[in-house]
């Protein structure tokens, strides 16, 4: 991922800036007129944004849209107009809000740079319900972390993770990191299935303890994941504590993994739950046979709005540990450039590079 920053300006100008995707791979910084604040709405000057792999698939083509488009998933911001009585006030800092309700359509939802024009621009206008203030202690880089620590707090809650519980996590990157320290914080025992060896020592940085290739020894060492006091996690030397068991739920990511889905059934007990989740539109083909003989409950989770609050808490309170993941800065006019050459060296589906989880560079 890369993260983008606005820089600010001065004074008070008539139009704004916007990047725009005028057609597939033709992106282009042009000005339109200002936004004026309107009624339930706070205006806010975007400072930072990020470069996801939903953006490239969007400028490739990947994913289509209607152009003109403004690409852009994740953002924060600073508020610069509110209403009289908001409760966000001038100069909060906010994360703004990646899904939103589709006012035209009960039920529909609406998710930035992707259905509806996303963060590449100077300003935005969102509902108030939309923004979220955050905390000194949650820092700009540490915001871009929030949706991967929603994420798994409704992961956590779709599995009804309970104490003790040994979570099989399959595929790596920051949003696996990140949810194998929130089971940690859960009480649960994540286990880590991947076949990156740099994501792998990556997580026993970050303090997850079972981290396993994700290949035909999988099984087992998931059979032998001990929570045995005598146990050594650091070098995995582990006994038979689970009684030979398998994980007692688990968890596919689909970004950046190219495991066939299926293959996460046979992991878990029986009437076991996994949870299939990615954060941008992905289609998965699933063979149920075994997930339908042995009583297994599926979860799909694609947005995780209403535990952002509970993300920027856990944020706060310093739970999540990010500082084994790079953060990389670029000027502005390097987002046309950096688009172009992430599609040409990793493809026009928007994968990103396993060694890449999070980058940052200044808009």
């Amino acid at each position: 991922m890369f993260c983008v920053k606005f820089l600010r300006t001065v004074g008070i100008f008539s139009v704004m800036k916007v990047w725009q995707l005028t057609s597939p791979k033709q992106l282009e910084r042009v000005t339109v007129p200002n936004l004026e604040l309107t009624k339930d709405k706070v205006k806010v000057k975007v400072t930072k944004a990020l470069l996801t792999e939903t953006d490239v698939a969007v400028y490739s083509g990947a994913i289509k849209v209607k152009a003109p488009f403004i690409p852009g998933k994740f953002a924060i911001g600073q508020v610069t107009e509110a209403n009289e009585g908001s409760f966000v006030t001038k100069g909060t800092r906010v994360y703004l809000a990646t899904v939103t309700e589709d006012k035209t359509a009960a039920g529909e939802l609406q998710i930035a740079g992707e259905t509806i024009d996303g963060f590449y621009r100077d300003f935005v206008l969102m509902n108030t319900k939309d923004v979220y203030p955050l905390p000194p202690s949650v820092s700009d880089d540490a915001a871009f972390l929030i949706d991967s620590i929603a994420l798994s707090e409704h992961v956590v809650d779709a599995l009804n993770v309970k104490a003790g519980q040994r979570i099989l996590v399959l595929g790596g990157g920051l949003v696996a990191n990140v949810l194998c320290q929130v089971l940690i914080y859960h009480n649960a025992v994540p286990i880590l299935a991947d076949n990156n060896a740099e994501r792998l020592a990556r997580a026993r940085r970050c303090g997850i303890h079972y981290t396993f290739a994700n290949d035909e020894t999988l099984k087992k060492n998931i059979m032998n994941v001990t929570g045995s006091e005598t146990a050594d996690p650091l070098t995995q030397n582990v006994a038979n504590a689970t009684g030979g068991t398998l994980a007692d739920g688990a968890v596919y990511l689909a970004s950046n993994n190219r495991c066939e889905p299926s293959v996460i059934f046979p992991l878990v007990k029986r009437d076991a739950c996994v949870a299939f989740c990615s954060t941008a539109g992905k289609s998965l083909s699933i063979d149920l046979e075994y997930m339908m003989k042995n009583n297994i409950s599926v979860k799909g989770i694609s947005e995780s709005r209403k535990y952002i609050a509970t993300a920027i808490n856990l944020l706060a309170n310093k739970v999540i540990t990010f500082s084994e993941f790079p953060f990389k800065m670029h000027n502005e006019e390097a987002l046309p450039t950096l688009m172009k050459q992430y599609m040409e060296q990793y493809g026009g589906n928007g994968i990103f590079p396993e060694q890449f989880d999070v980058v940052k560079f200044i808009f």
